[in-house]
């Protein structure tokens, strides 16, 4: 993946920060599994525990800063990823 560019289109500079970070987040190679006591596990992008964490509450519909006791872990390549939600809060 290559870094963001202000040039990338008339599309793309009208997105906010918030908008375009989201969008990085969910375009990357890594995977992760993030497992949560409360909302059960889901495989997401990865590239960064954080990021990962983020994705996934965002799957679950929660706010990030409240998942306080989730766990991390690598997966195996070849497992699916869950979409990226086309609705953002």
């Amino acid at each position: 993946m290559r870094p963001f560019n202000f040039t990338d289109g008339p599309n793309q500079a009208r997105r906010s920060a918030e908008e375009r970070a989201r969008f990085h987040r969910w375009n990357v190679p890594g995977k992760s599994r993030v497992t949560h006591p409360d909302h059960g596990s889901v495989v997401v992008p990865h590239i960064s525990n954080l990021a990962a964490i983020m994705n996934a509450a965002e799957v679950w519909g929660c706010d990030w800063v409240k998942i306080l006791d989730a766990e991390v872990w690598a997966v195996d390549p070849s497992e699916p990823v869950a979409e990226m939600p086309a609705r953002y809060r």
